[in-house]
């Protein structure tokens, strides 16, 4: 493993992030603000409030990274500041590259462009632990958040094949729509997750239905939600209702909410529905990639089912399984820092001047070397 420096900005969506990263591995410094705080008041992120966020903490994480890089001597071994530039909040995008431009020119130092969904695969390279299983190539990948969800293959370093994904909601925005509209608290993927929990252990939960897809890994998460709201109505006394439109129905269960075992059942429903989805596909992909490892990465990754379900699949078809610890599942600057170090080595990626600005990208495909 080279020793090369690099300083990360993350700035996508909600969340501020700042890391030093050695040799696409080791974590020497990093900083997160959460704006979960300011979101949960309007049940989702708002773009405006998310780049403004970002105005006030990226500049203040710089100084608190630097002034820990300086403590442990580090400071002036960076060779490189690696920001995301895509895909994500386009106001939120501009911020974090603008500060990073700024700051790296203000230091004679380069820019390097960063997929954040590369980063999220990445993730699973990072060590908190000397000991920790690194993952091998080729693999399969999937990357599952609120905002993204899909299945790569990853042939060799730099060589990344899009297998499928979801035509509609991503898995973590299905779980945060229906928590919503079952009144629970933002962030309400986790929020759902830990209701569902609530459950009598070998609770018999009636499964949701998942709608059927054109591409063996491909998902589609919206009728979950369909589905999940039709219980939902049903338990409140209007089985004869019609979904309508999210305001209304968000009204209507805050009015009359549900008893929480109803509730509890809906969201363990929802969330067998959705792990199960993605292992299913998982477990297609594996088996028609039997040279393939599995690496599992994003905010959702987080979710233990969907961890113990992933465990489960890799066991059944002796494949080794590496998913980062919880903190760098979530949107971090330490996977940005690993993502950067292997652009650099895999040569689709090259430092750049920051005096002529950075793109940034709504969206970005993966593996692609420019948005597509």
């Amino acid at each position: 493993m080279g020793d090369r420096l690099l300083l990360a900005v993350e700035s996508s969506c909600d969340e501020s992030a700042v890391a030093l990263v050695r040799g696409g591995e080791v974590v020497l410094v990093e900083r997160v603000a959460s704006q979960t705080a300011k979101h949960a008041p309007f049940g989702g992120v708002i773009p405006e409030v998310a780049a403004r966020e970002h105005h006030a903490w990226v500049p203040r994480l710089l100084d608190e990274v630097m002034h820990e890089a300086q403590r442990i001597g580090v400071a002036g071994d960076i060779a490189g500041v690696a920001v995301t530039t895509g895909p994500g909040l386009v106001g939120s995008l501009l911020v974090g590259a603008g500060v990073a431009s700024g700051w790296a020119w203000g230091r004679s130092l380069p820019l390097l462009p960063v997929n954040h969904l590369e980063g999220h695969l990445r993730a699973a390279w990072l060590r908190s632990d000397p000991h920790a299983l690194a993952p091998t190539l080729p693999a399969i990948g999937l990357v599952v958040s609120g905002g993204h969800t899909l299945l790569v293959r990853i042939a060799a370093d730099g060589a990344i094949e899009r297998l499928g994904g979801t035509i509609d909601d991503a898995a973590g925005e299905a779980f945060d729509k229906i928590a919503r509209l079952l009144g629970l608290p933002y962030p309400g993927g986790a929020a759902l997750s830990a209701l569902a929990a609530t459950l009598p252990r070998g609770t018999a939960v009636a499964p949701l239905p998942i709608a059927d897809v054109d591409g063996p890994y491909d998902f589609s998460f919206s009728g979950v939600k369909t589905a999940a709201i039709r219980r939902a109505l049903a338990a409140s006394g209007q089985s004869d209702r019609t979904p309508g439109r999210a305001a209304t129905l968000t009204r209507h269960f805050a009015e009359h909410p549900l008893p929480k075992g109803a509730a509890a059942e809906i969201g363990a429903a929802t969330e067998q529905a959705i792990v199960g989805a993605l292992r299913a596909a998982v477990a297609r992909a594996l088996r028609a990639h039997p040279e393939c490892s599995l690496i599992v990465g994003g905010g959702v990754a987080a979710n233990v089912p969907l961890r113990t379900a992933m465990a489960e699949v890799a066991s059944a078809e002796r494949r080794t399984l590496v998913v980062p610890p919880a903190t760098w599942c979530t949107d971090n600057a330490a996977m940005i820092g690993a993502a950067g170090e292997w652009l650099l080595r895999d040569r689709r990626g090259e430092f750049q001047d920051p005096s002529l600005g950075l793109d940034v990208h709504a969206q970005w495909r993966i593996g692609s070397a420019v948005p597509a």
